[in-house]
């Protein structure tokens, strides 16, 4: 059995949707889990570090697997609550790989960022606390792989977006900001919308983003290529070869929604820390996998039917 935390949030539902319900088991507390998703999979309520229950679950569902999802994963809210970020994807997560190593977990992917790669001696202090966890941890799991001799894939996602075909299923978290629902309430609204510009360079800030599903086919490889792995740690860097600013964005849900209005703003620090634009691709073909539906047209298409879907309004 396969051991999914934070199952009920948006990247572990997605990946659930093509795991069987059979093979998968999830924890999830919902502080941050969307209530659209439970349909997918057995779900338990609890914390990650709740030794008392993660053994029961271990021992009860034979779990020999674990897809760890679990963490709060926004930029801006890691620089405003430090210490809150510090006690949840640092301690919590040291207490939990604790715990399943002891209970003789021998398979582990880990869902890291894309942000973490830049995170070094030299310019540590320029990144967020969000990075800052996310690259520790890492640097913890590779000792560990090799003390233990566990099996550890780190996926270091890039930016996610997007929602189901359909539009009843995507990202719901109110305790945070994205671009993409902000975007279309400041339109639907009437309400305008700041984009950075950097006056400097001349230039908007621009990223990268991932189609939601092809990230949930990629945890899904991931889980599979366990099996087949020689060694007993592997790290990959995931992106996309295009990168999207946020005016082309706006624009694009602009001409969908027929109106919305905005105003340029000088660029914020936080805005201009980009790290390399690394992609792995030997590595993603080891595993067998690249993005196939990607394209910014399919993952803002995708939002503004799952938006219209859960704002009413």
């Amino acid at each position: 059995m396969i051991l999914v935390t934070g199952g009920m949030g948006y990247v572990g539902s997605f990946t659930l949707k093509l795991l069987s319900k059979n093979k998968t088991v999830s924890i999830d507390n919902f502080s941050r889990g969307n209530k659209f998703a439970k349909k997918f999979c057995l779900n338990i309520n609890t914390n990650i570090q709740n030794k008392q229950k993660l053994i029961k679950i271990v021992k009860k569902y034979k779990i020999k697997t674990v897809l760890h999802l679990a963490s709060y994963t926004c930029v801006r809210e890691s620089k405003k609550s430090p210490k809150i970020y510090k006690k949840n994807n640092w301690d919590n997560q040291k207490i939990f790989f604790e715990n399943i190593i002891n209970l003789g977990i021998k398979k582990v992917i880990f869902a890291s960022s894309f942000a973490a790669q830049g995170y070094n001696s030299n310019i540590k202090e320029k990144f967020s606390p969000y990075a800052k966890y996310k690259y520790l941890i890492e640097k913890y799991l590779k000792k560990i792989a090799k003390k233990k001799d566990i099996k550890i894939i780190i996926l270091r996602y890039p930016n996610i977006a997007g929602a189901s075909i359909n539009g009843r299923l995507g990202e719901k978290n109110e305790k945070i900001s994205r671009i993409f629902p902000t975007f279309y309430k400041n339109i639907i609204r009437n309400k305008k919308t700041s984009i950075y510009y950097d006056f400097k360079k001349k230039i908007f800030p621009s990223r990268s983003y991932i189609y939601i599903e092809d990230i949930a086919r990629l945890n899904v490889k991931a889980i599979n290529y366990l099996d087949k792995m020689n060694e007993n740690f592997l790290l990959i860097n995931i992106n996309n070869k295009v990168k999207y600013s946020n005016k082309q964005i706006f624009d694009f849900m602009h001409k969908k929604l027929k109106k919305g209005k905005f105003e340029i703003k000088k660029i914020e620090k936080i805005e201009k820390i980009n790290p390399p634009n690394i992609n792995d691709y030997s590595l993603l073909r080891v595993i067998n996998w690249k993005p196939k539906n990607s394209s910014i047209k399919k993952i803002i298409n995708t939002n503004l039917k799952w938006f219209r879907y859960i704002y009413k309004d």
